[in-house]
């Protein structure tokens, strides 16, 4: 013989599934503070407040910016003032080393993104000017031209 669950006798409703006959009313809900009068002061930020002067979002799991100036830059700006000096072959390094660097200083927050800024602009034009008299020779020998 199996039995199934308990039941309750016949016309008297199960207490687990019968809701009761008055709930009553929802607890009230209380107004806000009348107009004119300010609310309650919230909660105070998480964590301590820092010492004056303190960045305002410190991580310590964030790498610290490298010291002083970076390298690729200062080797920018050099070798684009030695390309005016000696027809313009270093500026084509200082124009693609400026470049490198000016990446560089913005992703690592490095100093230099200036002098990486200067050696780019000098090479490309020292660039530019040598790539414009490299065609000028190029169309005077194919021209045939002589000054005789």
């Amino acid at each position: 013989m199996s039995e199934g669950p308990a039941q309750p006798p016949a016309g008297e409703p199960n207490p687990a599934w019968d809701y009761p006959a008055d709930p009553g009313l929802p607890p009230p809900i209380y107004p806000g503070p009348p107009a004119g009068f300010p609310g309650a002061p919230g909660y105070p930020p998480p964590g301590y407040p820092g010492y004056p002067g303190a960045p305002v979002f410190y991580d310590p799991y964030r790498p610290a910016k490298p010291p002083g100036t970076n390298g690729k830059a200062v080797g920018a700006l050099v070798a684009a003032l030695v390309g005016l000096l000696f027809c313009g072959v270093p500026s084509v390094v200082g124009l693609v080393l400026g470049v490198i660097a000016m990446r560089e200083t913005k992703r690592t927050g490095q100093d230099g993104y200036g002098l990486a800024l200067a050696g780019t602009v000098i090479g490309g034009l020292v660039t530019a000017g040598l790539v414009l008299m490299i065609l000028l020779w190029i169309g005077v020998v194919a021209s045939g031209f002589t000054l005789v």
